[in-house]
């Protein structure tokens, strides 16, 4: 029977599990469990929110949702024999969902706390509760839709050391202070994802052992860390919240390891996502567990390439699992480097991206769904996405592939519109709330 080292209750509050969770980067909070090399442990998970996100028809609690907290995250784990140096090799051996918690959402933020990929789109918060059944999902929110999951944590990684985490906070607070001059990044116009980057703050902040923020916001010990320690929102040098769908069953990941022990930590889990995760609180989340074994490879770190100013610039690298849903049908959305003003952008594969989810969800919203659902249905359905062409100047190409067997009606082109129309059914929509008005907050502190 495989040893479980951390375990959460979905039904409790965050700082009230038995082993305390973190929702920051900082080499100063403490490992709460510790396991050998080559000894197969198991990891529960809250959902990332830590529970603010009910499974009901309403979508206010997604538009004010408290962003501050976020992610909820299982660990540290120190895995004995691991030094500063070495790469770590994780190894999946098992990944579900937690019993009587079968369930899981997707979601699009509000412009004001947090908008997503197509904020200047939809700027209202929506949100779809998915029920999951075996390896099989569906939705009340989104009817006519069904698939299989690759159940995966959005975010696993190591804890930074001191060196690296000053080069994260020094590098994104120069982004942060570029917005509204003239060093903003040309990007800045066509994505309306704010802010740029999510500093430290100790609102909000849990770090494990030390403590909540509730707690100690008069405690100068933890507020000199809290202040410092890193959000958890983008991956980085030690992986973190990477949201790689393929992460699941067999896959093994080699981290670079940073502080003695490696501290591992993970959450963010995942029942599904599509390339990109576009909506942003957009694959199928929900909490869960992860069987994992880890071994040491010891100076391994040289291995990894570096590319950047520091012998920390390095990143992970991981082998694909056997395991995933197989489809045999696609139908394929081209994007090029063109905004939806006409403006050329010169080979720009971030809007190249951008015009291949628009498209797709203008075509999809010709067979009743509304284009708030397509939307959704993007950021967590097993689409591919591709870069596909990056060389041929001035525009790159990026392809957006669906899979048609997920759809109880044919969505190819018919062969007349009169075939269309009369194929059509309106379906209901997500739960939608009005635009404006968010305010972060959790009722629970």
């Amino acid at each position: 029977m495989v040893k479980t080292i951390i375990s959460v209750d979905p039904k409790k509050l965050p700082w009230q599990q038995e082993t305390p969770l973190h929702n920051r980067w900082h080499p100063d909070i403490p490992p709460v469990a510790s396991v050998k090399e080559g000894e197969v442990f198991r990891v529960e998970c809250v959902d990332w929110t830590g529970g603010q996100i009910k499974n009901d028809d309403n979508s206010d609690d997604v538009k004010n949702v408290d962003l501050s907290q976020v992610h909820y995250l299982s660990g540290p784990i120190t895995v004995e024999g691991a030094e500063p140096g070495d790469l770590l090799k994780v190894e999946f051996l098992n990944l579900g969902t937690l019993d009587g918690d079968e369930w899981g959402f997707t979601g699009s933020f509000a412009k004001e706390n947090g908008g997503g990929f197509l904020t200047d789109h939809f700027p209202c918060a929506s949100k779809a509760c998915w029920d999951l059944e075996g390896i099989y999902c569906s939705s009340r929110h989104i009817p006519g839709v069904r698939f299989a999951g690759l159940i995966h944590p959005g975010l696993i990684g190591t804890a930074p050391s001191a060196e690296l985490l000053k080069l994260w906070n020094e590098r994104e607070a120069t982004l942060v202070a570029e917005e509204g001059t003239d060093k903003e990044k040309t990007l800045c116009g066509c994505l309306h994802t704010r802010p740029l980057a999510c500093l430290p703050e100790a609102k909000g902040a849990m770090l494990g052992k030390l403590g909540h923020f509730k707690d100690k916001q008069e405690d100068s010990e933890w507020l000199a860390i809290a202040n410092e320690a890193a959000r958890t929102v983008p991956g980085r040098e030690n992986g973190g919240n990477c949201d790689i769908k393929n992460l699941s069953r067999g896959c093994k990941v080699y981290f670079p390891v940073f502080c003695p022990g490696a501290l591992l930590s993970m959450g963010d889990m995942h029942f599904s996502q599509g390339d990109g995760e576009v909506s942003f609180c957009g694959a199928i989340e929900m909490s869960g567990f992860l069987e994992l074994k880890c071994s040491i490879i010891k100076g391994g770190m040289k291995m990894l390439p570096v590319v950047g100013p520091s012998p920390l610039s390095v990143n992970p690298i991981f082998e694909i699992g056997p395991l995933e849903p197989r489809y045999s049908e696609w139908l394929v959305f081209e994007g090029v480097s063109v905004d939806e003003k006409g403006v050329q952008h010169y080979l720009d594969a971030t809007i190249a991206y951008k015009r291949a989810v628009l498209n797709c969800i203008k075509y999809l919203s010709q067979f009743g769904y509304t284009e708030e659902q397509v939307y959704l249905m993007l950021s967590c359905i097993p689409c591919e996405g591709r870069i596909s062409g990056i060389v041929d100047v001035p525009n790159a190409v990026a392809t957006l592939a669906i899979p048609l067997a997920i759809f109880d009606q044919d969505v190819r082109p018919p062969k007349t519109l009169e075939a269309l129309a009369a194929g059509v059914k309106v379906v209901q929509n997500v739960c939608m709330s009005t635009e404006g008005g968010a305010v972060p907050f959790d009722p629970r502190l």
